[in-house]
């Protein structure tokens, strides 16, 4: 009988105690519980409500807040995040009530303080940061953000509130609402700094430099020097010159500025070093220039395997606009013009926009017929009714050729100018970088095992509080993955990847993975329970901090 009551408790820790065990080392339930201190009447804190959101979120389920629950009945609260709590008591109410707070609290100050403190960001050199943004779509009605959508500025004193509302969707669903968020990760990392959501129809042209200014802010007092990296939206010359003089920056310079095109067709290939090794296919010229009255670096790239992508991009281009004029002159040539003129006039139009190809033949032709009904007498000629046009067309071998003359290339600046501290393969590496350090970040964020449907909430506060519960996990998750990873490197150990072969490089989600199925059950002798894994779970688990050791109860 006793044994079968001990069954019923049995409950699954599964992965989370090592995101718990994580939580406690960067001490979240004690910084978030210091800046909002805790309410007398309730109990759970705030710390202790975003713990319990951060599991569910981790959990490998999509569940909304008033599930919260029912996700924790099989799991040992307790032991995750504090002895005495239970599942009843992290509800929809307690959890909504801590979004709320977190948004009082201010934000992104309150993550940039969890996520320097957690990567002793004071303690580190020369630092290197990735900018980018993203955005989330959103379905129904958001009232609050109709009805400010006239409204110029907030209330001074008052924490900031988005606008969900239409705007550029780089999830290519323009038809929906939705909202923007900016985020700063550590370079060589996914650790996200800094998370920031804002109005939906935000542009990065003028948010990059309110997001690096607001972080600066709170940075204040930092010895060390600060470069951050970003796109091409950086590159205006109202940005570059607010921030010159406070950061030092390393950007993709658009195109559509001048020079750009004047470098790309007047040096040679000749004139490009090779990148060496580690940039194997990269070859790149370095100049001295002025633009917005900022003396800079610019470092003119050749990409051999951007070159044989761009060409098969250009490849699928021309085919499109080859069926495109085809379908035009179908319709074309079923027209009937009133004067060869027009007709002329119809076939310009249609050649005027195509880029890679031209007319190798144009005919005009007249349409004639009896004006008047019923049979026409005997000596009666036909009279002209109107022209119709036809021809063909050919590549325009001059437009493809300049066009694959730019492709492979692009333009990177700096004001960092010190080609000694930071020499030019560097900023190209840096460069590139930013797509293994800040976009996992964003398809973190979007993962349906993760975060799936969470913006269901209808409040604007909540939804940003959510953002920033999302980046807590992000930050407890790459933390994790970055710590396994060193201690592997470090005692030159491995884990089993999904081959059966070892490796000293896991993802978390598989790490995650491979520990399904350890359970907790409560035991006679000791309040803390036990825990019931397999050999190979322990080992991996030893690889982790005393904070993660400890909840598994593994030496």
């Amino acid at each position: 009988m006793e044994e079968n009551r001990l069954l019923s408790q049995v409950r699954r820790i599964d992965h989370l105690g090592i995101v718990s065990g994580v939580a406690r080392k960067i001490r979240l339930v004690e910084i978030i519980d210091r800046m909002i201190p805790p309410a007398p009447q309730r109990g759970v804190t705030a710390g202790e409500a975003v713990l319990a959101l951060v599991l569910n979120g981790l959990g490998f389920v999509s569940r909304p807040l008033y599930l919260t629950p029912a996700y924790f009945e099989t799991k040992p609260v307790g032991t995750l995040i504090r002895s005495g709590l239970t599942e009843e008591d992290l509800n929809e109410f307690t959890l909504g009530r801590a979004l709320d707070d977190l948004h009082e609290a201010g934000l992104s100050a309150l993550f940039l303080h969890l996520a320097s403190s957690a990567v002793g960001l004071s303690e580190r050199g020369t630092t290197f940061f990735h900018l980018d943004s993203t955005s989330f779509t959103l379905s129904g009605r958001y009232p609050q953000s109709e009805a400010r959508e006239d409204e110029e500025a907030e209330d001074e004193g008052e924490p900031a509130v988005i606008r969900i509302t239409h705007g550029f969707s780089k999830d290519h669903r323009p038809d929906l609402k939705q909202f923007v968020l900016n985020m700063i990760t550590l370079h060589k990392s996914r650790i996200p700094i800094w998370v920031e959501a804002l109005d939906g129809n935000t542009v990065d042209k003028t948010s990059f430099s309110r997001t690096i200014q607001s972080f600066l802010q709170q940075v204040q007092g930092a010895e060390t020097p600060m470069l951050f990296v970003a796109d091409s939206a950086l590159y205006t010359k109202k940005t570059i010159g607010e921030l010159s003089g406070k950061i030092q920056w390393v950007t993709r310079v658009p195109e559509t500025v001048g020079l750009v095109r004047h470098l790309l067709s007047e040096v040679p290939l000749e004139a490009f070093r090779p990148g060496g090794e580690d940039l194997p296919g990269i070859r790149f010229c370095e100049v001295g220039t002025t633009f917005g009255g900022i003396p800079q670096r610019w470092i003119l790239v050749y990409s051999q395997t951007s070159r044989e992508r761009e060409e098969k991009t250009l490849s699928r281009a021309v085919s499109r606009e080859k069926k495109a004029l085809e379908a035009s002159l179908r319709a074309l040539s079923q027209t009937v013009f009133s004067c060869s003129e027009d007709a002329r006039t119809a076939w310009e139009e249609i050649f005027g926009k195509a880029r890679y190809h031209r007319a190798s033949e144009c005919v005009v032709s007249e349409e004639t017929g009896h004006v008047r009904s019923g049979r026409p007498k005997k000596d009666a000629k036909p009279e002209i009714q109107g022209y119709r046009i036809s021809g063909s067309f050919e590549p325009d071998p001059e437009g493809i050729d300049r066009e694959l003359h730019r492709k492979g290339f692009f333009v990177i600046a700096s004001n960092h100018l010190d080609d000694k501290a930071l020499p030019a393969p560097e900023m190209i590496a840096l460069y590139k970088s930013q797509g293994t350090s800040i976009e996992p970040g964003f398809r973190f964020y979007k993962d349906p095992l993760f975060f799936a449907d969470a913006f269901f909430l209808k409040s604007e506060k909540r939804i940003m509080a959510l953002t920033v519960v999302m980046g807590i996990a992000l930050l407890i998750y790459s933390l994790a993955e970055e710590e396994l990873r060193r201690t592997l490197k470090t005692l030159k150990g491995s884990v089993p990847d999904q081959k059966k072969k070892p490796t000293s490089r896991p993802t978390m989600r598989w790490i995650f993975q491979l520990v399904e199925g350890i359970n907790w059950m409560p035991s006679r002798g000791d309040p803390a329970g036990a825990i019931w894994m397999k050999e190979v779970q322990k080992k991996i688990i030893s690889f982790f901090s005393p904070e993660v050791k400890a909840i598994y109860g593994v030496p």
